[in-house]
Formats: structure tokens, sequence, C-alpha cells
């Protein structure tokens, strides 16, 4: 039997969505047991998992940014400000993330310490560029440092490109920036976190 012409878009559609639907479960599930160390400790293990349903979700063009609303932007980190040092690593970067966790048995790890810091920085594609502001992310991103698979730091640079998840923030300065001649240039939008929904910073 031929197979419809439409199914391939059906099919098509579904992988996002479930893509979609995956991904919020992850932001779901880090929002259970709300301390910092819960999450360190859970983004360690599927770290590989984690990156995957970022790269499935859909990418959001920054000029093409919504308020209220859960996006994934892609681009280029610019600094805003005076950026800062990994502590163990030593690199320039706009945030940083370290673990240090226990073995306690085959499989079993513990994270016994976490020290995450981010600085506000911006994030430009072709479309426009968009402010991130946050005490912190959580990073999924290849590690800086690795000490014996225990301590690990990650870290985003200056320049890096990356894919990011986080709440988006419209400013309502722009529309009247807009109207008055001054939209080229103007940041349409911030990129946060919050307890419900960290953000979540990979390579691109």
């Amino acid at each position: 039997m031929t197979a419809s012409p439409w199914s391939g878009a059906v099919a098509g559609r579904r992988r996002k969505s479930t893509g979609r639907a995956m991904l919020q479960r992850v932001l779901d599930a880090l929002l259970i047991g709300a301390t910092a160390t819960a999450v360190i400790a859970w983004l360690q293990r599927p770290i590989g998992r984690t990156r995957r349903l970022l790269r499935r979700t859909r990418v959001t063009p920054i000029a093409e940014l919504t308020g209220d609303v859960l996006a994934c932007v892609v681009g280029r980190v610019e600094l805003d400000g005076d950026p800062i040092l990994a502590p163990i690593s030593g690199r320039v970067c706009v945030a940083y993330d370290n673990t240090v966790t226990t073995q306690d048995g085959p499989g079993l790890f513990t994270t016994t310490r976490v020290e995450r810091r981010m600085v506000p920085f911006y994030v430009v594609d072709r479309t426009g560029r968009v402010r991130v502001l946050a005490p912190s992310a959580a990073l999924c991103n290849p590690p800086a440092s690795r000490s014996l698979n225990r301590h690990v730091e990650r870290v985003i640079e200056p320049g890096m490109q990356i894919r990011i998840v986080g709440s988006v923030i419209l400013d309502p300065a722009y529309a009247l920036a807009a109207e008055r001649g001054y939209r080229d240039g103007a940041v349409r939008a911030t990129l946060t976190g919050s307890s419900k929904y960290p953000l979540l910073i990979d390579v691109a």
C-alpha cells in the first residue's frame, strides 16, 4: 500500500511535539527537589540525554521571540560588561559551573559540592540580539576541566556559539523605540531562568 503524501509531514510534526514535551519533562524534573545540588546531580548523570533533547528543540530566531514563553535560541556570546574568571581552568567567561562528585558504588554518585556563577551577556544571531540575565545556569557543554571524573568545570566563553533555553521577557520600551525610529540594534527581549525553568546552555 502506498504511503500517504502527508504521512512524512505528520511524522515530522509528531517528532517536534515529542521533543518539546520531553524537554518540558526535563525542566519539570529539575523543579523536583528545587535545590541547586539536586539540579546539578540530575544533570551530571544524564548529561548526554539532556544535550540530545536541547538539539531536538525548535530554535526561534531572536527577532521572532514573544513574551512569557519558553524558547530556544542559538547564537554567539557577546559581553555585557566585565567577564569573570573560572576558578579551576582560569578561563575568561560569562558563566561557569563547578561540581564535585563522589562515587558511592558502581553507578552510584553523590554531588558533594556545587559552585555556579553567571554575569549578564548577549546572544546574537543574524536577526538580532537577546540579553541573558540570571544568577546562574545549568551548563550542559563539554567540560573545560576535569579531575579524575570527580571535579568537573564547564564554562561559557565570549565568542562561543551556544544553544540556550530560557523564559522570554519582552522589553516594553522596545515597541516605543521602534515607533521613534530607533529599532536598529535595540535589545527587544531578555532570556532568564526561574526556580521552575532554569536556564539550560550547551554549545551549538
